[in-house]
């Protein structure tokens, strides 16, 4: 925008625009400017050229005006605008002649934009506090400032939060302030204060004067309890420094006792003194309240992803698949990565040289992208698959691969991260101080014997998550291939083994918001259609009111449609009920329309499907197995939920209902950060919060995230959206660093490959998939031992962290895409490798998230 500066020659500026690229400019200027400063004069004509600059930015006003947004095509170019800013566009293209930034400025700033009603609306109370025509004007100011600054800053950074990042208390702290008498090295001595106590450690402030570093070791004398206490103690009581924290006029300094032969009973004495003063000082609750509040959001997300956790044992030498961590969004790839033998070919698939190739790419988080598909050949399902970097290697086969593969209907792109693991990770205690409490001992012991030899030798978790869609697939498929080279896709063939190792499988477990068991069962399945016959499917799991279909073909059916099945298998054995043309509703069809969940129609409760299935649980109940994957080794879960949470290299968000309105306000954070976490670290204030600008384009949260979360229910599958980013690295702040489109902003293919093509040419690229989902209630149950320690002593605190939990309606799982777009549009190699390099030179030079 124009600077205030230059307010004062507005009318000037604006007889000037339409002449700037005219032979009457400078005759002009010399009328208008000639009673000016040398230095005005250039100002004004600097300015004069930045409007006439010619603009590519693409407007975006859908919930930003007072007005009816409607698309506006301007060479090319699909804005959103209202009436106001397409009479503003128009005037400024008869000024101009074409679209410029002064075009853009204009638009984007018209009266009735909401945040220059704003701007308007707080400089007048700022001039009516001035001039004293409110009563309090401190009160006033105050609100003005605030006002003002959030107006320079009105979005809210995501507060930062990091998944498995609270730490174990093994006893209680007491918020307890305590004169002492610090003696360092060679008799120096200071006084000072404690902050919080505890029998093992405390913290204590100290002036900024003395310098502690970590590792020092220090005597303190308590003399606040000397007063009252006769503790005999002559030289002090030996610590040792942890850390040094900078703190307001000091430092606040963490110590750790050190053992003392002759310390007469200290131990026992604080250990009596606190637990004698719960009542009356604070008991320190700031560990136990952190690990409540990131574990609550920790159980919100697992559940709900979409990756397949593949954990890999290594013996001999040798890294193979061992189990697997299934949650109700990623169990189909358990179906899918199985031949027709249901043998699982993960071991064929997740081969040494993949995993080395994985993990030497450090600054790449340890990902690449895996292609698959399979041919059915003599009455056999063959598997094929592909690395980004293995087709690289292969230049000549990468179109054959694609353009092959993609016609068949199981090709499928992968992410596949490789994390490390130890089987440490797998034991990670209740956030509580020692206690008697049996039922948290019970809590707390490490996984049984049988786990622990089970998951011994765990090295390696590769998470595979399907990036795929119909739209990617069919650019993937329009690519020609000489035909006369498909022979030598074998190259990419996975030959069969005679032996596969089992992998076992594990669930996470959460709180079952279903209203009645499942149960696995596979029958054949009958769907009626209007023409061209029935559709075969065969049953997945069933339960009373429901059952899981898997469907022999693609079917055309959608959510809330009735359908008539037949259960032509289950009616021989059944005389006493009619298993035809049974009325169910369909709740949710996967997006390779082959998975269907079905629920009973029964406005008379006289349903013969359910009531069958009623009484064959009831009758077999000890023969079924429940569709929660009870496992062969009970505990394995935990262990392996427990050492994902260690490991994920995850960017994950969170969407709060407050109101009416949809916040996103918490981000997670794995072990370590991903691109996306590097990238928007850069343009935030500090190490606890994380800018979504650059994602939350024209109030996505509000406008895109919270109406498809309206529409869904919790046991629905994420809805996907893509977001293309551009990247210009030379500049300094978001508006101008970042330009963002989500596949909903394109609405021809052709558009979307022109921008990734310009971006790639000129800048860089970042390409991510949100997977979004509908949370249910807070699984309260996983956090409830923790959550009633807060309780007892700050139950305010719980109800606040309860209260934020409930809030929850949404998770989003970001997963990096960058190399698949690369490829789906076909780039060179060159361009690709060029890319590439560039992207990680970048993401290695840059401060990452702590």
């Amino acid at each position: 925008m124009t600077t205030n500066d230059l307010q004062a020659y507005s009318s000037v500026l604006e007889r000037l625009k339409p002449l700037i690229n005219t032979q009457l400019f400078d005759e002009e200027f010399r009328l208008l400017t000639g009673d000016l400063a040398k230095s005005q004069q250039f100002l004004i004509k600097m300015e004069l050229k930045r409007l006439a600059q010619p603009c590519t930015y693409y407007i975006d006003l859908r919930g930003r005006v007072d007005g009816e947004v409607r698309a506006f095509e301007h060479k090319g170019q699909t804005h959103y605008l209202d009436e106001v800013a397409i009479q503003t566009f128009e005037k400024g293209l008869k000024q101009y002649g074409q679209y410029t930034i002064g075009i853009f400025e204009d638009v984007t700033n018209t009266n009735n934009n909401f945040r220059v009603r704003h701007q308007q609306e707080t400089n007048k109370r700022l001039q009516d506090v001035l001039s004293g025509e409110t009563s309090d004007t401190t009160v006033n100011l105050t609100t003005v400032a605030s006002d003002m600054d959030s107006t320079a800053n009105d979005y809210k950074a995501a507060q930062l939060i990091r998944f498995a990042g609270y730490s174990v208390r093994r006893e209680e702290r007491m918020n307890f302030s305590i004169d002492i008498e610090v003696v360092l090295q060679e008799e120096e001595r200071f006084p000072a204060s404690t902050s919080d106590l505890s029998v093992s450690g405390c913290k204590i402030k100290i002036p900024l004067a003395i310098e502690m570093t970590a590792g020092q070791k220090v005597a303190i004398f308590f003399r606040g309890l000397e007063q009252e206490f006769a503790l005999g103690i002559n030289n002090g009581i030996p610590y040792q420094v942890i850390d040094v924290e900078p703190a307001d006029k000091g430092y606040y300094v963490r110590l750790k006792r050190l053992p003392l032969a002759d310390e007469k009973g200290f131990s026992e004495f604080l250990q009596n003194f606190i637990h004698g003063n719960k009542r009356r000082y604070k008991v320190n609750l700031d560990n136990t309240y952190e690990a409540v509040f990131i574990k609550g959001y920790e159980q919100f997300y697992l559940p709900r992803i979409s990756s397949l956790p593949v954990f890999l044992a290594v013996n001999d030498g040798k890294a193979t698949p061992s189990c697997v961590l299934t949650t109700e969004n990623n169990r189909h790839l358990m179906h899918y990565f199985q031949d027709e033998r249901q043998q699982n070919v993960l071991p064929q698939l997740l081969h040494v040289r993949r995993l080395k190739q994985c993990l030497a790419k450090e600054a790449n988080e340890n990902s690449t992208v895996l292609y698959t598909f399979t041919h059915a050949a003599k009455g056999r399902l063959f598997f094929y698959s592909a690395t980004t970097e293995e087709l690289l290697q292969h230049p000549e086969l990468k179109a054959v691969f694609f353009g092959f593969g993609a016609a068949k209907p199981s090709f499928r792109a992968f992410r596949m991260s490789v994390l490390r693991t130890v089987p440490a990770h797998a034991h990670i205690p209740l956030s509580l101080p020692n206690t008697a409490d049996q039922e948290v001992q019970k809590l707390n012991q490490p996984p049984t014997p049988l786990i622990a030899n089970f998951i011994r030798n765990l090295r390696y978790i590769v998470a595979l998550t399907d990036i795929s869609t119909a739209q990617s697939n069919s650019l993937y498929k329009a690519i020609t291939y000489d035909a006369a080279l498909l022979n030598q896709l074998k190259v990419f063939g996975h030959a069969k083994l005679e032996q596969i190792p089992p992998i076992e499988s594990a669930s996470v477990q959460y709180v079952n918001l279903r209203s009645e068991s499942r149960f696995l069962y596979k029958t054949t399945v009958l769907l009626e259609r209007d023409k061209g016959g029935d559709i075969q499917a065969f049953s997945r799991d069933f339960s009373s009111k429901g059952i899981q279909l898997e469907c022999a073909e693609p079917v055309e059916f959608a959510k809330g449609d009735t359908v008539q099945i037949s259960l032509p298998e289950l009616q021989k054995i059944t005389t006493k009920h009619q298993l035809s043309a049974l009325p169910y509703e369909v709740m949710a069809v996967s997006k390779n329309k082959l998975i269907m969940n079905m629920r009973v129609i029964d406005p008379t409760n006289d349903h013969p499907g359910k009531i069958f299935f009623q009484q064959l649980i009831n009758n077999n109940r000890s023969k079924l197995t429940m569709a929660e994957e009870t496992p062969k080794f009970p505990g394995l879960g935990p262990a392996l939920r427990n050492m994902y949470i260690k490991a994920l290299d995850t960017f994950a968000f969170y969407v709060h209902r407050q109101g009416v309105r949809y916040n996103l306000d918490v981000v997670a954070m794995g072990a370590k950060p991903n691109a996306l976490h590097k990238l928007l670290a850069q343009f935030s204030e500090g190490p606890d919060s994380i800018t979504m600008l650059p994602l939350l384009k024209n109030n996505a949260t509000n406008l895109q995230f919270a109406n498809q979360l309206k529409k869904m229910k919790r046991q629905e599958i994420p809805f996907s959206y893509e977001v293309f980013l551009r990247f210009r690295p030379a500049q300094d702040n978001t508006e101008h660093s970042f330009e963002t489109k989500f596949d909903f902003d394109f609405q021809l293919h052709s558009a979307k490959k022109a921008f990734v093509d310009d971006v790639v040419n000129k800048d860089l690229l970042f390409a991510f998939k949100i997977f979004l989902s509908r949370t249910g209630r807070p699984d309260t149950e996983h956090i409830a031992k923790e959550l009633g320690y807060v309780s007892t002593y700050a139950i305010h605190k719980a109800k606040v962290l309860e209260e934020e939990l409930w809030s929850v309606v949404g998770v989003g799982d970001v997963v990096d895409i960058t190399d698949e777009v690369l490829l789906r549009f076909n780039l060179s190699n060159e361009q690709i490798a060029e890319q590439q390099q560039k992207r990680l030179a970048f993401l290695a030079g840059i401060n990452q998230p702590a």
